[in-house]
């Protein structure tokens, strides 16, 4: 069974489901990007860390630099994350516009020493979010065991006997 959410921004923010993603999200804290631009030169796809999700509905991400300069780059683009994660019995994806915030990476990541090439940080507007429960195999109850081992003892004891030789033997011998 599925169960599949579709919460735009503005429900988000009114039905206070924003602690819920926050934490859904954070749980995770990876995900792969997808830029949905057109343009030719643009940020490619590639995997996220989330930063944190603010008060506003804002998802703030780092992701890898382009091999080009990324003044090159569109600095608002479409975008879609998912969130999922071996293990967990759910996934997310957000969908919204990105903007690069280049300038305001450097604080992020000033105490971190083991960057080797600065990563660029986004900012996105949360438009469209789809929060997806996947149920994990449901333990069987105790009316379901007893039946199973009931049907494999019927299997085991009241089965019709086999005969040693094959079918095939047995029509040879008939000519």
């Amino acid at each position: 069974m599925v169960l599949v959410l579709n919460i735009p921004y503005q429900i988000l923010v009114m039905d206070n489901n924003l602690q819920f993603i926050r934490e859904k999200i954070y749980e995770i804290g990876n995900a792969v990007m997808y830029s949905m631009s057109n343009e030719l030169v643009k940020i490619q796809n590639g995997i996220v860390s989330v930063v944190k999700v603010d008060e506003e509905g804002q998802l703030w991400f780092l992701c890898t630099p382009p091999t080009y300069k990324i003044e090159e780059c569109e600095c608002v683009f479409p975008a879609r994350l998912h969130f999922y994660r071996k293990g967990k019995f759910f996934h997310v994806e957000v969908s919204g516009k990105a903007t690069i915030m280049d300038n305001e990476c450097s604080h992020i990541i000033e105490h971190d020493h083991q960057v080797k090439e600065k990563p660029v940080l986004v900012k996105m507007s949360m438009q469209n979010i789809e929060y997806t429960v996947v149920n994990e195999k449901k333990p069987k109850t105790r009316l379901e065991v007893l039946m199973e081992q009931s049907y494999k003892w019927v299997l085991r004891n009241i089965a019709t006997p086999r005969h040693e030789k094959s079918v095939f033997s047995r029509l040879h011998q008939s000519h």
